[in-house]
């Protein structure tokens, strides 16, 4: 007899980068036990999103406040610093709901069942699972079906292809004229050693760096530049590139692009590491990501499997407090 399926929210502030990472992690659990995921962006004003998430919940501390209106949900998990006030109502006014954080809350993390936060936090306890980079929904199943969903406009350019994976700025990082030169140096050494080129800007991209990829785009016929207009090609570039290039600024894109087990490598981007430097120690040690520098020989590596590995902790999780309150 099949499993009964868990109810199960994801909230975020509805920005891709943070609700795929509470999105792909109960996606991954689902594939061990069902779930009935529902979606909640949470949109607050100005003024209230600026406020620390405990004086959030302070002001705010019904579920009602927040829309949080579907069926009890069992399992809650939400990301970005918008969803912790969320969490903390739902904790509150449904203690039997087991909440789950992803990223550094940067408070108590006995306020959560579970914290899922990247090595480079560098947090620890009970309930803290640490993994290396974040959550993501890359999967060979989602690759693939994208992969065909985009065959006609792939089979327009050539193989060898290289995907670019171009961020922006961040609270660590920024796309300053020299870096971005660098990048389109790099893009400019791919075409001349014949590699068609995927390439996808984001929302972080400034206007005058994504100028110049459209400039690519409308020069060449092996280049498919997409720039946030019409279905996004996203998963069909880590499937139909060989290679990949992601600017050294995220933590979800060079988790992603290692989660499909192609070559990557990074694209410097300017300001100091910091913790960062951790992770991209993890990944060259893990998946033998290194700075691009012309040289495409690098080691084979089998697909960063994280977020499957963290749905598994999950639900060990949820099952001792489970059997705990029974």
């Amino acid at each position: 007899m099949a499993e009964s399926p868990l109810t199960c929210y994801v909230i975020s502030d509805g920005r891709r980068g943070i609700e795929n990472q509470a999105l792909g992690l109960a996606e991954a659990a689902d594939k061990f036990h069902p779930l009935d995921i529902i979606t909640y962006k949470i949109e607050n004003g100005a003024a209230f999103k600026a406020a620390s998430p405990t004086l959030q919940f302070a002001m705010k501390s019904r579920l009602s406040d927040y829309g949080l209106q579907g069926p009890p949900a069992q399992i809650a998990i939400g990301c970005g610093r918008q969803a912790i006030a969320p969490l903390l109502a739902l904790k509150k006014h449904t203690p039997e709901t087991f909440t789950v954080y992803v990223q550094d809350p940067r408070m108590d993390t006995d306020r959560f069942d579970l914290v899922i936060a990247p090595e480079h936090d560098n947090l620890s306890g009970p309930n803290v699972e640490t993994m290396l980079g974040s959550p993501n929904r890359v999967t060979k199943a989602e690759i693939a079906g994208q992969t065909l969903e985009f065959k006609k406009a792939l089979k327009k350019l050539p193989m060898p292809r290289a995907a670019m994976l171009i961020g922006g700025t961040s609270k660590t990082h920024s796309l300053g004229k020299t870096e971005h030169a660098a990048h389109i140096k790099a893009a400019q050494d791919l075409l001349n050693k014949g590699y068609s080129l995927l390439i996808t800007t984001s929302r972080r991209t400034p206007d005058w760096a994504i100028d110049d990829y459209k400039l690519l785009d409308t020069d060449h016929d092996n280049v498919w530049g997409y720039f946030g207009d019409g279905p996004n090609p996203y998963f069909a570039f880590l499937g139909g590139a060989e290679i990949i290039l992601v600017t050294e600024d995220s933590t979800n894109m060079l988790t992603e692009a290692a989660s499909s087990g192609k070559t990557v490598f990074t694209l410097p981007m300017k300001g100091k590491p910091g913790k960062f430097e951790q992770l991209y120690e993890g990944l060259k040690e893990r998946c033998h990501i290194r700075p691009y520098d012309g040289n495409l020989k690098a080691d084979i590596y089998p697909p960063l499997k994280e977020t499957e590995r963290m749905a598994q902790q999950l639900w060990a999780h949820y099952e001792a407090r489970t059997a705990a309150i029974n």
